[in-house]
C-alpha cells in the first residue's frame, strides 16, 4: 500500500505540473493571438468609421472643387495665382474626425472572436474549431490634414487633387491594459483638370 502511494504521488505531481505548464502556455498564446486579432478588428472598425464620417460629412456639404480653390489670371489669361480656402478644408476635416470618433466610441464594448486552433499556430487547421470570444473597449482619436497633388495630364493640362490624410489612433483597452493601433488612409475629396500653365511655385506647393 505504501509503495502504491509512493508511485501515485509523483504521478499526480507530474500531471499537476503538466497542467500548470499547459495553462501558462495557453495564457501566453491567448495574449499574443488576442492582440493580433484585436488589432485587425480595430483597423476594420476604423475603416468603417472613416467611411461613415466621410459619407455623412461630404454628402451633407456637397463639396465641389470650386468651393475650395480659386484662381487669379493675368492680362493674357494665364494663371497668376492659386488660392486654397483653408477655413473650409479645416472645418470639413474636423467634422470628418468628429463623426469618425463618434461612430467608434458609440459602442460600449466590441466582441472579438478567434478560432481555438489559432492558439497552436497550425496552418493546416487554421480557422477551424470553436471560437474563443472576449470583449474589449475601443476608443478612437482621429486627426486629419490636407495635401495638394499636381501632375501632368496632357498637353498644357494639370490634374490638381486635394487629399485628406487621415490617421485614426485606436486605443484598445483590455484588463486595464491599453494597446494603441493606428489606421491611416488618404482620400481624394476634390479634383479638377486645370487648363493652362501653372507657375512652378504652385506646382511645388
Amino acid at each position: 500500500m505504501k509503495r502504491r502511494r509512493k508511485i501515485i504521488l509523483p504521478t499526480v505531481a507530474v500531471i499537476l505540473l503538466a497542467a500548470v505548464g499547459l495553462f501558462v502556455f495557453l495564457e501566453l498564446r491567448i495574449d499574443g493571438v488576442r492582440d493580433e486579432f484585436s488589432s485587425l478588428e480595430a483597423k476594420s472598425i476604423a475603416s468603417s468609421a472613416l467611411s461613415e464620417g466621410l459619407e455623412k460629412t461630404l454628402v451633407d456639404r456637397k463639396l465641389n472643387y470650386d468651393d475650395v480653390v480659386s484662381f487669379t489670371y493675368d492680362s493674357e489669361g494665364n494663371i497668376k495665382s492659386l488660392s486654397i480656402n483653408t477655413v473650409i478644408l479645416n472645418t470639413i476635416g474636423n467634422e470628418i474626425g468628429s463623426k469618425t470618433d463618434e461612430y467608434i466610441n458609440s459602442v460600449e464594448a466590441y466582441k472579438v472572436s478567434l478560432p481555438v486552433t489559432s492558439l497552436f499556430g497550425s496552418q493546416l487547421f487554421a480557422g477551424m474549431g470553436p471560437d474563443i470570444s472576449f470583449y474589449v473597449t475601443m476608443r478612437g482619436i482621429t486627426s486629419t490634414k490636407f495635401e495638394n497633388h499636381f501632375e501632368d495630364d496632357g498637353v498644357n493640362q494639370t490634374r490638381h487633387q486635394i487629399f485628406l490624410d487621415v490617421t485614426v489612433r485606436m486605443n484598445i483597452v483590455f484588463r486595464g491594459e491599453v494597446t494603441v493601433v493606428e489606421y491611416n488612409s488618404d482620400v481624394c475629396i476634390a479634383e479638377s483638370i486645370i487648363v493652362g500653365e501653372i507657375p512652378s511655385t504652385f506646382a511645388d506647393f
